[in-house]
């Protein structure tokens, strides 16, 4: 049974103490092989009494040979760095100690052991490896021969140099564990103002004001959901304030040359609304330079507006009622009649008309409840990989027809948008559906694909539903979108219309890419809520068949 070793009592994690032992096992290479060329060249100076250094040269070799084979087996997997340093670490001692009765001036390598056995090892193996220098040292009178007053000052200054060797083991021993208390502290910190950021991203988002800020070039950093009203709904793809908003960029170039003056009301051509732009500087910012922020002044009309889409819905949401009932009461009739005994061809038909007929009726009012009912966007933290997996299980046990796959690098499967649960989960839906109803009848095996994709260096991602389809005509491409546009006869038109507008009031873009004879390729486009992206590894497909 394999042994797991504690580390609680380490001072330092597995992965610093791996780094730590490389660098200990190339520094003692270095050395021996320093040690050999200074043999060969007759600089090591003999000990009193020592006449033939052949003992030494040989302990050198062993000292080189050790040192390869310390640095292959750190190369080994599951290799316990922690035993292999305190083996290489023993082992230093006994040749050093050998080296130090054949030449002069070797003890000071004995301190570089002990200091690094006091950062790899516990405090109790380090001052082990550290007292057998510190015998080695006090011994090496004694064996050596010397007596009277050459011993006693012999041991004196071995005393000395063994005790330094232990402070020095302890001394270390403390500032590896001070690093590590330091690193955990520091990680604790980056997760807490990781968490933080995401904080202030959401209160930001949901600020009745707008708040833009921009780069001293004019690109937009970072846009809420108020100020995308106030400027008029703009594309994803228009970044810079003087596109988004001319208007905003002349107010912003004015406050630049003159902070003192006070903004005037302004008023934006996009979405004719009345605000006042508040300007405040990032000192030293590089990125963001300036924070904008929008106060909208027409707050009448504002008002007016909001009831008269309150109004608009309960208008629609009553007519779909009224439609309802007495839809009910045809789809109903028509049951009745299917039922009867005795139809003719003819008049099963007739009934067969009546019936998919109420149905698509049915579906259009389903579809403006769903709009009258739509309540703001309730955004959250989505991981898409798991939401994805998730949604697709879900897909394939409503849908048994056709191949499903879902395609994702292993870093993209961690890419995480605000987004609205529910709402996301209706426009990939519809997407989805959409996607069942065009596939090719042409195609021997209809496949429908899900791929996310992370944009590097964008802070966007993409995810795309794709089907190997007969594709949509170049013409009609700039219809798609909208209401009660359809090309099937049981269609509503309203599907896409909707998810398009669940995707503007999560900030999202939703654009299409086709060609007739080639399928068809939906792509919701989505900020990332971090923006670092770790780079593409391995490719992953899942693959679902009913």
């Amino acid at each position: 049974m394999h042994r797991v070793t504690d580390i609680s009592g380490y001072p330092l994690s597995p992965v610093l103490t791996r780094r730590v032992v490389n660098y200990l096992n190339w520094f003692r290479l270095f050395v021996s092989v320093a040690l050999a060329g200074a043999y060969v060249a007759g600089i090591l100076a003999l000990e009193t009494g020592v006449e033939n250094a052949s003992l030494g040269g040989a302990v050198i070799i062993c000292y080189i040979f050790f040192s390869l084979y310390f640095i292959n087996a750190a190369r080994k997997k599951g290799e316990s760095f922690y035993h292999l340093a305190l083996q290489s670490l023993v082992l230093d001692v006994l040749l050093i100690s050998l080296l130090l009765y054949t030449f002069e001036g070797l003890a000071v390598l004995l301190v570089f052991v002990g200091a690094a056995a006091g950062i790899i090892l516990p405090l109790r193996l380090a001052l082990f490896v550290a007292s057998l220098a510190a015998l080695a040292l006090v011994a090496r009178p004694v064996l050596t021969g010397a007596s009277g007053a050459t011993m006693t000052d012999q041991l004196v200054g071995a005393g000395v140099f063994g005790l330094t060797i232990l402070v020095i083991t302890v001394l270390t021993h403390l500032l590896a564990q001070w690093a590590r208390d330091f690193r955990v502290i520091a990680e604790r910190q980056a997760q807490a103002v990781s968490r933080l950021e995401q904080v202030n991203e959401l209160i930001i988002r949901r600020l009745r004001s707008g708040v833009l800020a921009v780069s001293p070039e004019g690109q937009i950093k970072m846009m809420n959901e108020s100020a995308w009203y106030l400027l008029g709904r703009p594309p994803q793809g228009q970044r810079t304030l003087s596109e988004v908003s001319p208007e905003l960029r002349s107010a912003l170039d004015n406050w630049n040359r003159d902070p003192r003056k006070e903004p005037l009301t302004l008023a934006l051509n996009a979405s004719q609304a009345q605000v006042v732009p508040k300007f405040v500087a990032i000192p030293g910012g590089k990125d963001i330079s300036t924070v904008i922020f929008l106060e909208d002044n027409d707050v009448v009309s504002q008002r007016a507006l909001e009831m008269s889409a309150v109004s608009l819905a309960k208008l629609s949401t009553s007519i779909a009622h009224e439609i309802r009932n007495p839809l009910a009461a045809v789809s109903h009739a028509a049951q009745l009649l299917d039922e009867e005994e005795g139809l003719g061809e003819e008049q099963q038909r007739l009934v067969d008309i009546i019936r998919k007929q109420s149905r698509r009726m049915n579906g259009i009012i389903e579809n403006i409840l769903q709009m009258s009912r739509r309540e703001k966007s309730q955004v959250e933290l989505l991981r898409l990989g798991e939401w994805l997996n998730d949604l697709l299980e879900e897909f394939l046990a409503a849908h048994a027809e056709p191949r499903f796959r879902l395609v994702m690098d292993r870093a993209d499967r961690d890419a995480t948008v605000l987004f609205d649960r529910s709402q996301l989960h209706q426009v990939v839906w519809k997407l989805m559906e959409n996607a069942l109803q065009h596939l090719g009848k042409d195609n021997t095996e209809p496949e429908l694909a899900l791929r996310l994709e992370v944009e590097p260096g964008t802070g966007y991602c993409v995810l795309g539903v794709e089907d190997n389809g007969t594709g949509i005509p170049e013409d009609h491409l700039g219809q798609v979108f909208e209401p009660f546009y359809t090309t099937r006869r049981e269609g509503s038109g309203l599907g896409l219309y909707i998810a398009r507008q669940l995707c503007e009031a999560n900030q999202a873009e939703l654009t299409v890419d086709s060609k007739p004879g080639q399928g068809t390729r939906f792509r919701l486009r989505m900020a990332l809520a971090s923006g670092s992206v770790a780079p593409v590894v391995e490719l992953e497909s899942y693959r679902g068949q009913r």
